[in-house]
């Protein structure tokens, strides 16, 4: 299923979407869009998270459901909700997306649930009551063992221990990892001990546990998360110090936190999130010491040695050279029953851990006398000690991805940068209109004067009572006092044209309102108005010149990362407007939208604008100016333009960021 269903406490009644979509129509509400943007890197199959903090999901009653806007139908996506402090929305952004692209979101309200791709496995996490078990569907991808491992047939008592992962497994079945091998019956597939301690004057060793100093105990399992994006578990370990005088003592809390991400929809790779969040456990610190060898490791499969294993890092290192040296990312790989022949998996660190990146510790090439030596180890404390302090909390990420067949140097660097440097996602929340007062100002001098007016009013009252914001509308310039114009957040000056105000008083009280952070919104031929006063064209963001003739043109949209288009296509074929031309266009503008002027008949257009702006010229953009924030667009000539659902949506968003400014 999509998210599932977020009831809360408030009913609304049954409304009519103002932007129905053509598959949608009246049972669908929008209350948040999401602009994801590659930045730099190329993303494949990337998980991406957004904040609902500002998205006023209490006062809606449905199902969540996330559509990808992209022009054309929308695509309902899979997503799941985590509810917390705030709740967030997560899902995976598939395919491929090329550097510095976008793709856009929008979050909607289903009342009646009827709507759900259906196509994907869940990621669900089972207990038996020994350990967890995480599948993705009917196929598993490792289990945690919380309770104490029995030890074999006369090994000592004091290597049993819990709070590890094994098996963990290929795509294909492979097991990678194993626990108690005869060299060191203390590894224990994928775990975290530290070896060389300092806790209260003592050395402790919770690594090597034949010496008796300490252990790791798993503790709880805290948390079990299911669902169709992600799921896992958080599990307390207690490090435990026998050294003391007075018996055991808790010397660390460790909480794990591990998610399996359903980030493929072929199931070829594995994605799964490891977070080790350290705290001292009493008011003495814990030092971990300069060592060799402690923190996230894996002990390969029995399978793996140096005739048929390789590691290579992220700096050019393999498995006769990689030891104690640094490494973003390291890929161990081998041997396997898998189709391919071969087995892997491609640990990362993350940016923000102690000492990054760290420094590995492996078994080069000879060692373990060369049978069943694949063992590796990102270790924060290589070269330095590393203090943790009472009362303060330290966490160290990893990601692993694990696969079968072969990984080469660019697809690792893809995947490391993809987990190192997420996607930004910005959101706008629709809702965060909510209570939001605006002046729709249509007051036109001596000239022409659109047909449109009454029709921009009617929408925008119909959008307000769609949203919750409350709206006003005068031509009368006699409203521009400040008594009044400070109970609105944005005044929209829709259709003005020539001479606005009666007298500079006037000027000087809309002015101050910009200067004291009031929002402006302008429509088509606001850019007409107040043509002589350049501190107003600054404000708009340029002079009208003239425009071509009525005519269908197509758009190109500049900036998709915007709520104003981030619902467009990358062209928007607009129907019978009118191209304008502007002069004196403040430089400080954002340009969201321009005119393809090889698709625009106009005799003139040689002589004006010419080539300014090559075969395009800004139609719509945003800005932050003399105190407050502004938003224009010059389409909307025409009444009917005000019906047009798209056309409105672009001015919906144009509200959104004037109102509300950021985003989360």
């Amino acid at each position: 299923m999509i998210v599932s269903k977020y009831i809360l406490y408030i009913i609304i009644l049954s409304v009519l979407i103002l932007f129905p979509e053509p598959n949608l129509k009246a049972q669908s509400l929008p209350i948040a869009e999401f602009t994801v943007h590659s930045g730099k890197h190329k993303r494949v199959n990337v998980p991406v998270s957004a904040s609902l903090e500002r998205v006023p999901l209490q006062i809606h009653i449905g199902e969540l459901q996330l559509f990808e806007i992209t022009g054309g139908d929308d695509v309902l996506v899979e997503s799941q909700l985590q509810t917390d402090s705030p709740d967030r929305l997560t899902w995976i952004v598939e395919g491929i997306t090329h550097p510095g692209k976008i793709r856009s979101y929008e979050l909607r309200i289903s009342e009646d649930g009827q709507y759900n791709p259906g196509g994907i496995p869940s990621v669900n996490v089972s207990d038996d009551g020994k350990g967890l078990s995480l599948r993705i569907g009917e196929k598993s991808v490792l289990d945690y063992r919380y309770a104490p491992k029995g030890v074999p047939d006369g090994v000592p008592e004091i290597f049993s221990r819990g709070g590890y992962i094994h098996p963990i497994k290929s795509p294909e079945g492979e097991v990678l990892s194993r626990i108690q091998p005869s060299d060191h019956y203390h590894h224990y597939g994928i775990w975290n001990p530290w070896t060389r301690t300092e806790f209260e004057g003592r050395e402790v060793d919770f690594w090597n546990l034949m010496k008796g100093e300490g252990t790791v105990r798993a503790e709880q399992v805290i948390e079990k998360n299911s669902g169709n994006i992600y799921g896992g578990f958080k599990a307390l370990h207690n490090h435990i110090d026998f050294t003391t005088p007075d018996g055991e003592k808790t010397a660390l809390n460790e909480q794990w936190e591990v998610k399996a991400w359903n980030a493929d929809p072929d199931d070829k790779v594995w994605l799964i999130d490891f977070v080790s969040t350290l705290n001292p456990a009493t008011e003495e610190p814990l030092v971990i010491k300069e060592y060799r060898y402690q923190g996230f490791s894996l002990r390969a499969t029995e399978k793996w040695n140096d005739d048929n294993a390789t590691l290579f890092t992220s700096e050019g290192y393999d498995k006769s050279n990689a030891n104690a040296t640094r490494a973003r990312w390291i890929d161990v790989n081998g041997v396997s029953g898998a189709e391919s022949g071969t087995s892997g998996i491609l640990f990362m660190t993350n940016p923000a851990n102690y000492n990054f990146p760290e420094q590995l510790r492996i078994w080069p090439v000879g060692a373990n006398q060369g049978k069943e030596n694949v063992y590796i180890n990102f270790n924060p404390a290589q070269d330095r000690d590393w203090i943790l302090q009472p009362g303060k909390s330290y966490t160290l990420k990893y990601r692993m991805l694990v696969y079968d067949g072969k990984m080469n140097e660019e697809l690792a660097n893809q995947y490391w940068n993809n987990y190192a440097n997420p996607p930004k996602v910005d959101v706008h929340p629709v809702g965060a209109l909510q209570g939001a007062k605006v002046l729709i100002y249509t007051k036109n001098g001596s000239g022409y004067v659109h047909d449109n007016i009454a029709s921009s009013i009617r929408s925008i009252k119909e959008m307000g009572e769609e949203y919750g914001f409350k709206v006003d509308a005068s031509d009368d310039p006699a409203d521009f006092v400040n008594e009044n114009l400070n109970q609105y957040d944005v005044l929209i000056f829709s259709n003005t044209n020539n001479d606005v105000f009666d007298n500079d008083d006037q000027r000087q009280v809309f002015q101050n309102y910009v200067r004291n952070g009031g929002g402006f919104l302008g429509i088509h031929s606001t850019t007409g108005a107040e043509r002589n006063w350049p501190w107003f064209s600054k404000l708009v963001g340029g002079n009208f010149e003239r425009h071509a003739p009525r005519q269908d043109f197509s758009v190109n949209v500049v900036d998709r990362g915007h709520p104003s288009t981030s619902f467009l296509s990358d062209r928007w074929d607009v129907i019978d407007d009118e191209c304008y031309y502007l002069k004196e266009i403040n430089p400080g503008i954002k340009v969201l939208l321009a005119a393809d002027m090889t698709t625009v008949e106009d005799e003139g257009k040689n002589d004006y604008p010419g080539n300014i702006f090559g075969d395009s010229f800004p139609l719509a953009w945003y800005q932050e100016f003399d105190g407050g924030r502004q938003w224009y667009t010059s389409l909307g000539h025409r009444s009917e333009h005000y019906d047009d659902p798209v056309f409105m949506r672009h001015v919906l968003g144009g509200l959104q960021w004037v109102v509300n400014g950021i985003t989360l």
